[in-house]
Protein backbone atom coordinates (compact mmCIF):
# COMPACT_ATOMS: atom_id res chain seq x y z
CA UNK A 1 0.00 0.00 0.00
CA UNK A 2 1.29 3.63 -0.97
CA UNK A 3 0.35 6.55 1.26
CA UNK A 4 0.20 9.84 -0.56
CA UNK A 5 0.30 13.47 0.70
CA UNK A 6 -0.82 16.46 -1.08
CA UNK A 7 1.56 18.14 -3.91
CA UNK A 8 2.22 22.26 -2.90
CA UNK A 9 4.00 24.29 -5.47
CA UNK A 10 7.70 23.65 -2.77
CA UNK A 11 7.08 20.07 -3.74
CA UNK A 12 6.60 20.74 -7.65
CA UNK A 13 9.61 23.57 -7.52
CA UNK A 14 12.17 20.88 -5.84
CA UNK A 15 11.44 18.33 -8.41
CA UNK A 16 11.89 20.62 -11.33
CA UNK A 17 15.38 21.82 -9.87
CA UNK A 18 16.61 17.89 -8.71
CA UNK A 19 15.59 16.36 -11.60
CA UNK A 20 17.26 12.86 -10.32
CA UNK A 21 14.95 12.69 -6.98
CA UNK A 22 12.31 10.55 -7.33
CA UNK A 23 8.83 10.84 -5.37
CA UNK A 24 6.77 7.72 -3.99
CA UNK A 25 4.42 8.61 -7.36
CA UNK A 26 7.05 8.41 -9.90
CA UNK A 27 8.34 4.92 -8.25
CA UNK A 28 4.76 3.74 -8.03
CA UNK A 29 4.06 4.47 -11.89
CA UNK A 30 7.34 2.78 -12.99
CA UNK A 31 6.08 -0.60 -11.93
CA UNK A 32 2.23 -0.24 -13.21
CA UNK A 33 1.45 -2.23 -16.04
CA UNK A 34 -1.35 -1.69 -18.55
CA UNK A 35 -4.02 -3.50 -17.00
CA UNK A 36 -2.91 -2.77 -13.45
CA UNK A 37 -6.02 -2.10 -11.14
CA UNK A 38 -5.57 1.18 -8.94
CA UNK A 39 -7.54 1.95 -5.44
CA UNK A 40 -8.56 5.23 -3.78
CA UNK A 41 -9.45 5.91 -0.21
CA UNK A 42 -10.91 9.40 -1.39
CA UNK A 43 -11.78 11.88 1.06
CA UNK A 44 -15.21 13.31 0.36
CA UNK A 45 -14.85 17.04 1.38
CA UNK A 46 -12.27 17.11 -0.95
CA UNK A 47 -14.30 16.16 -4.18
CA UNK A 48 -13.88 18.98 -6.61
CA UNK A 49 -16.88 18.34 -8.89
CA UNK A 50 -19.39 19.77 -6.57
CA UNK A 51 -21.74 18.55 -3.65
CA UNK A 52 -23.66 15.52 -5.52
CA UNK A 53 -19.69 14.09 -5.83
CA UNK A 54 -19.06 14.67 -2.24
CA UNK A 55 -22.17 12.98 -1.77
CA UNK A 56 -21.70 10.54 -4.08
CA UNK A 57 -18.29 9.77 -2.20
CA UNK A 58 -19.49 9.77 1.44
CA UNK A 59 -22.30 7.05 0.63
CA UNK A 60 -19.69 4.65 -1.14
CA UNK A 61 -17.77 5.00 1.82
CA UNK A 62 -20.51 4.65 4.48
CA UNK A 63 -22.38 2.02 2.75
CA UNK A 64 -20.11 0.18 0.49
CA UNK A 65 -17.33 0.20 2.23
CA UNK A 66 -17.80 -1.17 6.24
CA UNK A 67 -17.04 -4.24 7.66
CA UNK A 68 -20.25 -6.73 8.70
CA UNK A 69 -18.99 -5.89 12.00
CA UNK A 70 -19.13 -2.38 11.44
CA UNK A 71 -15.15 -1.62 11.96
CA UNK A 72 -12.42 -1.09 9.77
CA UNK A 73 -8.59 -1.12 10.50
CA UNK A 74 -6.62 2.17 9.39
CA UNK A 75 -4.22 0.43 7.26
CA UNK A 76 -6.92 -1.35 5.44
CA UNK A 77 -8.78 2.03 4.19
CA UNK A 78 -11.94 2.68 2.92
CA UNK A 79 -11.73 2.44 -1.14
CA UNK A 80 -14.76 3.38 -2.93
CA UNK A 81 -13.21 4.72 -6.28
CA UNK A 82 -10.98 2.96 -9.23
CA UNK A 83 -9.19 2.92 -11.93
CA UNK A 84 -7.61 0.66 -14.45
CA UNK A 85 -4.57 1.60 -15.79
CA UNK A 86 -4.20 1.71 -19.85
CA UNK A 87 -2.13 2.40 -22.69
CA UNK A 88 -1.66 5.78 -23.28
CA UNK A 89 -2.33 8.20 -26.55
CA UNK A 90 1.02 8.65 -27.89
CA UNK A 91 1.53 6.24 -30.80
CA UNK A 92 4.95 6.66 -30.78
CA UNK A 93 7.75 3.72 -31.15
CA UNK A 94 8.21 1.90 -28.25
CA UNK A 95 5.83 4.18 -26.12
CA UNK A 96 3.84 0.70 -25.36
CA UNK A 97 7.09 0.02 -23.47
CA UNK A 98 7.19 3.89 -21.68
CA UNK A 99 5.88 3.92 -18.35
CA UNK A 100 5.11 7.53 -18.45
CA UNK A 101 2.50 7.17 -22.05
CA UNK A 102 0.14 5.08 -19.34
CA UNK A 103 -2.47 6.41 -18.78
CA UNK A 104 -5.83 5.42 -16.02
CA UNK A 105 -8.94 5.95 -17.41
CA UNK A 106 -11.67 6.10 -14.59
CA UNK A 107 -15.08 6.81 -14.49
CA UNK A 108 -15.37 10.75 -12.81
CA UNK A 109 -18.10 12.94 -11.60
CA UNK A 110 -16.96 16.05 -13.26
CA UNK A 111 -15.57 14.91 -16.75
CA UNK A 112 -17.36 11.72 -17.32
CA UNK A 113 -14.97 8.32 -18.21
CA UNK A 114 -11.67 9.93 -18.79
CA UNK A 115 -8.09 8.98 -19.45
CA UNK A 116 -5.49 10.84 -17.74
CA UNK A 117 -1.81 9.86 -17.13
CA UNK A 118 -1.09 8.21 -14.68
CA UNK A 119 2.04 10.39 -12.83
CA UNK A 120 -0.12 13.43 -13.22
CA UNK A 121 -3.30 11.68 -11.90
CA UNK A 122 -1.51 10.44 -8.73
CA UNK A 123 -0.08 13.70 -8.05
CA UNK A 124 -3.33 15.23 -8.17
CA UNK A 125 -4.85 13.13 -5.72
CA UNK A 126 -5.73 13.98 -2.72
CA UNK A 127 -6.84 10.33 -1.40
CA UNK A 128 -6.25 9.38 2.52
CA UNK A 129 -4.36 6.50 0.90
CA UNK A 130 -3.64 4.10 -2.67
CA UNK A 131 -3.07 0.68 -3.24
CA UNK A 132 -1.93 -0.94 -6.75
CA UNK A 133 -3.40 -4.30 -7.34
CA UNK A 134 -1.06 -5.52 -10.29
CA UNK A 135 -1.67 -7.61 -12.92
CA UNK A 136 -0.04 -10.42 -13.88
CA UNK A 137 -0.41 -12.78 -17.26
CA UNK A 138 0.31 -16.27 -17.34
CA UNK A 139 3.95 -17.36 -16.83
CA UNK A 140 5.03 -13.26 -15.38
CA UNK A 141 5.90 -12.86 -12.01
CA UNK A 142 4.97 -9.72 -11.27
CA UNK A 143 4.50 -9.69 -7.59
CA UNK A 144 8.30 -10.29 -7.25
CA UNK A 145 9.20 -7.88 -9.73
CA UNK A 146 7.05 -4.95 -8.07
CA UNK A 147 9.12 -5.79 -5.02
CA UNK A 148 12.62 -5.86 -6.11
CA UNK A 149 12.10 -4.02 -9.17
CA UNK A 150 13.85 -6.94 -11.15
CA UNK A 151 11.41 -7.17 -14.81
CA UNK A 152 13.02 -8.48 -18.41
CA UNK A 153 10.70 -8.13 -21.01
CA UNK A 154 13.14 -10.64 -22.75
CA UNK A 155 12.76 -13.54 -20.22
CA UNK A 156 8.86 -13.60 -21.21
CA UNK A 157 7.84 -16.79 -23.03
CA UNK A 158 6.38 -16.00 -26.65
CA UNK A 159 2.95 -16.76 -25.51
CA UNK A 160 2.95 -14.32 -22.57
CA UNK A 161 4.22 -11.69 -24.58
CA UNK A 162 1.72 -12.42 -27.24
CA UNK A 163 -1.12 -12.20 -24.36
CA UNK A 164 0.48 -9.34 -22.81
CA UNK A 165 0.11 -7.66 -26.29
CA UNK A 166 -3.84 -8.87 -26.66
CA UNK A 167 -4.86 -7.58 -23.60
CA UNK A 168 -3.09 -3.75 -24.68
CA UNK A 169 -4.33 -4.01 -27.98
CA UNK A 170 -7.91 -4.66 -26.44
CA UNK A 171 -7.16 -1.76 -23.47
CA UNK A 172 -6.85 1.10 -26.14
CA UNK A 173 -10.10 -0.43 -27.94
CA UNK A 174 -12.21 -0.25 -24.65
CA UNK A 175 -10.32 3.08 -24.02
CA UNK A 176 -10.87 4.59 -26.94
CA UNK A 177 -15.20 3.32 -26.93
CA UNK A 178 -15.51 4.44 -23.93
CA UNK A 179 -14.07 7.73 -24.31
CA UNK A 180 -16.16 8.55 -27.05
CA UNK A 181 -19.75 7.35 -25.47
CA UNK A 182 -18.84 9.33 -22.20
CA UNK A 183 -18.66 12.08 -23.90
CA UNK A 184 -21.67 11.27 -27.12
CA UNK A 185 -24.15 9.95 -23.77
CA UNK A 186 -22.54 13.07 -21.07
CA UNK A 187 -21.84 10.70 -18.45
CA UNK A 188 -20.33 13.51 -16.92
CA UNK A 189 -23.61 14.62 -15.70
CA UNK A 190 -24.89 11.03 -14.37
CA UNK A 191 -21.92 9.75 -13.07
CA UNK A 192 -22.93 11.58 -9.09
CA UNK A 193 -26.64 10.23 -9.56
CA UNK A 194 -25.98 6.95 -10.21
CA UNK A 195 -23.53 6.61 -7.73
CA UNK A 196 -26.41 7.80 -4.99
CA UNK A 197 -28.51 5.45 -6.42
CA UNK A 198 -26.30 2.50 -6.39
CA UNK A 199 -25.06 3.22 -2.46
CA UNK A 200 -28.82 3.48 -1.59
CA UNK A 201 -30.29 0.37 -3.68
CA UNK A 202 -27.55 -1.17 -2.14
CA UNK A 203 -28.27 -0.58 1.49
CA UNK A 204 -31.69 -1.61 0.63
CA UNK A 205 -30.97 -4.94 -0.86
CA UNK A 206 -32.61 -3.41 -3.95
CA UNK A 207 -29.45 -3.72 -6.12
CA UNK A 208 -30.33 -6.98 -7.63
CA UNK A 209 -33.78 -5.66 -8.68
CA UNK A 210 -32.50 -2.58 -10.93
CA UNK A 211 -29.89 -2.68 -14.25
CA UNK A 212 -28.04 0.25 -12.04
CA UNK A 213 -24.04 -0.57 -11.21
CA UNK A 214 -23.42 -0.42 -6.95
CA UNK A 215 -20.32 1.28 -8.12
CA UNK A 216 -19.94 2.83 -11.23
CA UNK A 217 -15.74 3.01 -11.02
CA UNK A 218 -15.70 -0.80 -10.47
CA UNK A 219 -18.28 -1.42 -12.87
CA UNK A 220 -15.99 0.02 -15.64
CA UNK A 221 -13.10 -1.50 -13.92
CA UNK A 222 -14.56 -4.73 -14.46
CA UNK A 223 -15.78 -4.22 -17.82
CA UNK A 224 -12.17 -3.40 -19.01
CA UNK A 225 -11.00 -6.43 -17.59
CA UNK A 226 -13.24 -8.58 -18.90
CA UNK A 227 -12.64 -7.49 -22.18
CA UNK A 228 -9.51 -7.50 -22.43
CA UNK A 229 -9.42 -11.03 -21.54
CA UNK A 230 -7.94 -10.62 -17.59
CA UNK A 231 -11.00 -11.55 -15.78
CA UNK A 232 -13.67 -14.27 -16.08
CA UNK A 233 -16.89 -13.69 -17.84
CA UNK A 234 -19.39 -12.04 -15.54
CA UNK A 235 -23.21 -11.35 -16.65
CA UNK A 236 -23.67 -7.59 -16.56
CA UNK A 237 -25.97 -7.65 -13.96
CA UNK A 238 -22.96 -9.59 -11.57
CA UNK A 239 -20.60 -6.91 -13.09
CA UNK A 240 -23.07 -3.87 -12.03
CA UNK A 241 -23.01 -5.79 -8.75
CA UNK A 242 -19.28 -5.45 -7.73
CA UNK A 243 -17.89 -3.01 -5.02
CA UNK A 244 -14.25 -1.48 -5.40
CA UNK A 245 -13.45 -3.49 -2.14
CA UNK A 246 -14.31 -6.43 -4.11
CA UNK A 247 -10.86 -6.04 -5.56
CA UNK A 248 -9.18 -6.76 -2.05
CA UNK A 249 -10.71 -9.83 -1.59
Amino acid sequence: MHHYTNKNHTTTTIRNSIPSVQTIDDLMVEKCQPGDVILFDRRSECCAAGFSAALGCLLGKTILCDEEDGTRSVERGSYEHCGVVVPGLSDAQGAQHDSSNLCLLEATSGNGIVCRPLLTRLEMSRSRSVMLLPLSCPGEHRQQDVITGLEDESELSEKTKFLKKTMNDELIKFRDKWLTDSQSQGYENQHSYLSIMGAFLYLTNLYPTFPIPVSPSAWLVVSALQECGAAMKLNEKQAQQTRVEDFTL
